[in-house]
Order: structure tokens, then sequence, then C-alpha cells
């Protein structure tokens, strides 16, 4: 059912605003937005600036609210913006005139933040965007996070474009991505800084998602990671990019049976404590390839032998496995849910039993401070393809073993 608006400033005033009978709630001398919006809206600078928003403002099903370059939203405390279902949000400023999200008070975690929820609509865009003192109410994520705290956040299928935009002074994460969420293959040239939290939370099945033209630096201190959840969702088919920080993994991340996960030259992968990466079935496949000059690093988030799980391929002999020119250290912690060898390792080739076959490529790689083994190669690997020219140090119980 259509809401009735507060119509304070009349029909001329939402005549400028392009807002209908029924589109939410408009009024008062600072054009104030709150209740819904099912039908469609668009704020204009010259109309009134800044607009206020109050409690949990929704742009339902069938609503759509156009924000133009120059609008400023100040949100109450503990308000929020919401989009759901077919509802469109497409806020576009320019570089001279962004569209700004602030607190109605420049302190962090003074609103809620903005939420896209299954919000799966085409024309949903933030571009040269500014979203700063948000993230003020702790979620809840039924897979891998649990509790957190987000500027903006992505939840279930929802679509959504994200360029030039900046978030910043925020008190939680600067974006949370669900496993479900379509970036539109342009999640690029944005700016997330000076947060409390971690730049992005996003599921492993959705970093392919994120350009490396994006700035994720100057947030606080031990947080300036995109922090990586394997949970729900494997991996498919993906590039994972050389971003300006590392990725964190917290728990273990898996490529799918048939798909190739690649690593770009550069990129550095910190895993939390017993985190790592599954690569499952005949044919999934990891393929980290980097140069001389931009090693692809494999590492702790404690420089510890047996701090994380390591890298573990489970009966693959897909030929796009290879390491080449990384650096594997302080793995072989033994307690990845998903091995069945019992064998500890930073890099394991597991068997699945008789008539197996696995392949592995290993060359000009420093595999170092396992728990465990460097290397562990099930009986029918062909081992040849480790190549001589690997460094191996610090493995505590060896640099290669071959399982019987």
């Amino acid at each position: 059912m259509r809401k009735t608006l507060a119509l304070a400033l009349g029909m001329l005033a939402l005549s400028l605003f392009g807002c209908g009978p029924g589109g939410g709630g408009l009024g008062g001398e600072a054009c104030v937005l709150r209740g819904s919006l099912d039908s469609e809206c668009t704020l204009s600078p010259g109309a009134c600036n800044p607009y206020r928003v109050e409690g949990d403002f929704v742009i339902e099903d069938t609503g759509k609210l156009v924000i133009e370059p120059g609008v400023v939203l100040e949100f109450a405390q503990d308000a929020s913006l919401m989009v759901t279902g077919h509802g469109v949000l497409r806020a576009e400023g320019t570089a001279a005139d962004p569209v700004v999200m602030r607190g109605a008070s420049p302190q962090p975690g003074y609103w809620k933040g903005i939420y896209f929820t299954d919000a799966n609509n085409f024309e949903n865009r933030l571009v040269r965007v500014e979203v700063r003192d948000a993230a003020g109410e702790r979620n809840w994520d039924n897979g891998a996070f649990g509790n957190f705290r987000a500027a903006v956040v992505l939840e279930g299928a929802s679509r959504v474009l994200v360029k030039f935009t900046k978030v910043w002074k925020n008190a939680g994460a600067g974006f949370f991505i669900d496993d479900e969420v379509d970036l539109r293959n342009d999640f690029d040239d944005n700016v997330v800084t000076a947060n409390q939290g971690f730049p992005v939370l996003i599921y492993a099945s959705r970093v392919d998602q994120l350009k490396a033209g994006n700035d994720f630096t100057g947030n606080a201190s031990g947080y300036d990671y995109v922090r990586v959840g394997g949970g729900f969702g494997e991996v498919q088919d993906a590039t994972w990019k050389k971003l300006n920080v590392p990725y964190r993994i917290f728990d273990e991340v898996t490529v799918a049976d048939g798909k190739t996960l690649t690593i770009e030259p550069g990129t550095t992968l910190v895993f939390e404590q017993d985190a790592g990466i599954f690569v499952e079935g005949r044919s999934g496949g990891l393929h980290a390839e980097g140069t001389a000059t931009e090693r692809i690093v494999f590492t702790g988030l404690d420089h510890h032998q047996g701090y994380w799980c390591g890298i573990i391929f489970s009966d693959s002999d897909s030929f796009e496995n290879l390491l080449r020119n990384v650096v594997v250290e302080y793995g072989g912690s033994g307690q990845c849910t998903q091995s069945y060898s019992g064998l500890k390792a930073n890099v394991l080739v597991e068997s699945a039993g008789s008539g197996s076959h696995q392949y592995i490529r290993i060359y000009d790689s420093v595999i170092r401070e396992s728990a465990g083994y460097g290397v562990v190669v099930a009986q029918e690997t062909d081992a040849n393809d480790i190549a001589s020219d690997n460094t191996f140090s610090g493995n505590a119980l060896g640099d290669f073993y071959r399982e019987p």
C-alpha cells in the first residue's frame, strides 16, 4: 500500500523533486525523506540541499530514487537508506559535484549506512558518491562473517555498479559483499579509506569482481586488507587481481571441480589461523604464476610454522595447476577440515585412492617454514615437474615427501 507523503512544502515543492504522491516522505525545510518510496523520485540540488533522511528510508520493489550531481543527503542518527527487490537507487555525481551521503553529525557510526537487500535491478549505481559517518549498526551474517559493521551492505542477489566512489570515516568496514552479489563487473576506481574496519568484507566467490584500480589503503591500523571468507559459494573460473592491499583469508577457500582460480603476479594472500586453499576434484585448478620481480606470496598472518593449513590439491590432475615464482610459507597446520590424508605441508597434493591421478608443477619458488613438509605429493603424482630450482628452508619434517 502506498504511504502518504508529508506535504510540508506543498505540491509545488513535490513537482520540483519529481516525486509523485505516495512516493515516500518529503517535507519540512530540509526536505525530509522518511518512510518508503514506491514510485519514481528525483532529488536535485536546486530544490533544497541538504536533504535530511530520518529513520529507515526504504526504496521498495516499485520505487526508484535518482540522485543528481551535487545533492547532499544528511542522515539523522541511526537512519539508513535501504533498497529492496526491483527498487532502484541511481546516485551519480561528477568529479566536481559528487553525491554526498553523510551524518548530520560528523561522527563515525552516526547513521547505519546503505543497504541493498536482494536489490537485483540492473539500474542500481553508485558513481562518484561520497559515503561517510556510517556503519553505526551491527549486522549479522548467517555465513562466515557473523557480526559485522559496514557503511555499504550488499546482501543476497543484489546488483550494483560502484565506480569513483569514496567510502571513508565510517565506524566499521567500507563494504560488505555477500556471496551472490553481482557488481556488474565494474567495482573500480573507488577509494575506501580512513575506516575503522576493513575496506571490504567479501566472499571468495565474488573476489574476482574487484578491479585493480581501487585504493583500499589508509584504514585503521591492522585493517588494510580485503578480508575474504570461503564459506558459501565455491570459487568458479576467476582471476584475483593484484590489489594495493593483501587479501586476508580467514577460513577455507574452495576452488570448484572443473574451475580454475588464477592469481595475478605480485598478489599477496595472507591466511588467518587454520585457513587455507582447497582445490577440489579431478579438474579443479590453481594457477599462480608470478614473475622474478613480482612474486605471488602465500603467507600466514602470524609468522609461525603451522599457522595456516597450506594449499591442498585434492586428487586434481588439472594442467592449470602451476606454482611459479611464488612464496609459500608458515603453513602445515594440519587442521584443514577438507583434507583427508592427515599429512601436513605448505603444498599438499592428495590422492583419493586407487586409480586416482594428480598433476602439479612447481618452479622458481620458495617453500619454507612449514610445520610439516614443504611439499607432499601422492604416489601417482609426476614429481618431475617439481623443479630443482625451487628453494626449500626451515620445513620441520623435510622439504619433500612422496606418499608410499
